[in-house]
């Protein structure tokens, strides 16, 4: 069969089985990204949860026959009836995503758009997201129409010979509405949905009370989602599934802080600005049209992307190469000698590290504005050593963290973090920080662990390595420049691995 012959599938829901995109989107700050980011955006003192309207489901609409396509969309796509086939899969795949290598998922977000381009609708363009990686298996693009932008997640997978309940249990999860139906050559399910702005608020968790909203707008249509799912006869091809939302709607608030309103929190929230989709329209494509959309030559190629068991592509594989090096290269005049700079893979994460003679730390770094790093700087935490000192040309400020578990009980085998600023004594000047992390038994990021009542985790579990940079040479190289110089090149180089 020729690579490029035409393959429709279907499009699952999954994404709402056990954390749809949208809730797993708000989860990955302070659940996915680990320890490193959290210390990081504590500096930044953002008050409050974030949310995002998209991240949850309320009232759903059952899809029943053909619907139309949206935004001006030239030959909505007829009613879904028959299937193509298509190539078989690299090997046997769950019956649902799949993660593989971090290369791997940069194979598919830099060669995605340029894939799914030509099998989109007329007036709507396929791009990468804008957002780091997280753990999530499946694949992300964003895409762009006349009025706004849609998420759209796909995965592929092998389904299982039988297990009639399991079939439909993956794309149509507990309280979902979905619409089966029997096509040439397999199955599809449909589910299409929408959320009201009061629903989104409560199902995102019971931080704000529900009058936070106008109540005038609380019934408002705030997001839109799309998941379709088709099943193949033939067990050996592959399952195919896409999920699509969209922000419609930015939360309206109470002219008034309600009496009920978080204690400490800033008035009014900013709840919309983490939304990773805005369209008042709306969902831009239908059912109807994704199915004839997958019937399109050049499907095949899409899928063997997303298969996590198919080879990076060569110019993957050398352009990760070429960048760690640069990132290497950026880093070492800044760091002491002795101390190399790297890239390490993990977690789905991709971390600069730096190895000296006594061990191996991730660091991050940046530079920043000395009004958003002090702000917090004069409190110490239960589980920090903190300490400043004036050196020449400004102001050394040291943080040393120990591992605390979920109890409140600090560790005492060793420091999991050192954090360092300088500040300027020109308050013009932007401050400068690094970040070690010091767990020795761990080759990335650790991720934060939720953990049933009663029960304990600890964060980092050890040994801890030495920090391979000293507070005083981190002193030094900021003082010279270097250290901003290296952080200026290297960020930007780092951000396209990630």
């Amino acid at each position: 069969m020729n690579e490029d012959d035409g393959a429709v599938r279907g499009l699952l829901g999954t994404a709402f089985a056990d954390a749809e995109p949208p809730l797993r989107d708000l989860a990955s700050g302070s659940i996915a990204r680990g320890d490193g980011q959290r210390r990081r955006n504590r500096m930044f003192a953002v008050g409050g949860a974030t949310l995002s309207a998209v991240a949850v489901m309320g009232t759903f609409a059952l899809v029943s026959g053909a619907t139309p396509g949206r935004h001006g969309n030239q030959g909505p796509a007829n009613q879904v009836t028959s299937a193509a086939s298509s190539a078989n899969p690299s090997g046997k795949l769950p019956f649902g995503p799949a993660g593989g290598s971090v290369q791997k998922a940069l194979d598919v977000k830099w060669q995605l758009p340029g894939l799914l381009q030509p099998l989109l609708p007329q007036g709507i363009t396929a791009g990468a997201p804008a957002t780091d990686f997280s753990p999530d298996p499946r694949s992300p693009a964003l895409l762009t129409g006349a009025t706004g932008t849609n998420q759209v997640t796909m995965w592929v997978g092998t389904a299982p010979t039988s297990q009639a309940d399991v079939l439909k249990a993956i794309p149509c999860p507990s309280k979902m509405d979905c619409q089966t139906k029997a096509v040439q050559g397999g199955t599809v399910y449909i589910h299409q949905g929408s959320t009201t702005a009061a629903d989104a608020l409560r199902d995102g968790g019971d931080h704000y009370p529900a009058d936070t909203l106008k109540a005038s707008a609380a019934k408002t249509i705030a997001a839109e989602d799309l998941s379709v799912t088709f099943v193949p006869d033939d067990r050996s091809k592959y399952e195919f599934n896409i999920e699509m939302s969209t922000t419609t709607a930015k939360f309206q608030y109470a002219e008034h802080e309600p009496s009920d309103y978080p204690t400490g929190e800033a008035w009014p929230p900013d709840l919309n600005r983490n939304d990773s989709s805005f369209d008042p329209a709306g969902l831009m494509v239908s059912a109807d049209d994704v199915v004839a959309m997958l019937a399109k030559p050049g499907m095949n190629r899409l899928e063997s992307l997303l298969d996590p068991n198919t080879a990076v592509s060569k110019g993957t594989q050398d352009k990760f190469t070429q960048t760690a090096s640069q990132i290497v290269a950026a880093a070492a005049p800044a760091l002491p000698a002795g101390v190399k700079a790297g890239i390490e893979t993990s977690m789905m994460q991709v971390n600069m590290v730096v190895t000296g003679s006594t061990g191996k730390n991730v660091v991050t770094w940046e530079t920043g504005s000395q009004s958003r790093y002090r702000q917090n700087i004069n409190w110490c935490p239960p589980n920090v050593n903190c300490s400043n000192k004036a050196v020449p040309g400004g102001t050394l400020e040291v943080w040393a963290e120990k591992p605390m578990d979920s109890k409140g009980t600090i560790s005492t085998d060793g420091f999991s973090s050192y954090e360092y600023w300088f500040f300027p004594d020109d308050a013009s000047k932007p401050g400068v920080t690094m970040t070690l992390e010091t767990d020795a038994s761990r080759t990335g990021v650790p991720v934060q662990v939720i953990t049933p009542p009663g029960q304990t985790y600890s964060e980092t579990d050890g040994p801890y390595a030495l920090p391979q940079v000293s507070a005083d040479q981190f002193a030094a190289a900021a003082q010279s420049g270097q250290l901003s110089a290296a952080i200026a090149q290297a960020t930007p180089l780092l951000a396209t691995l990630q």
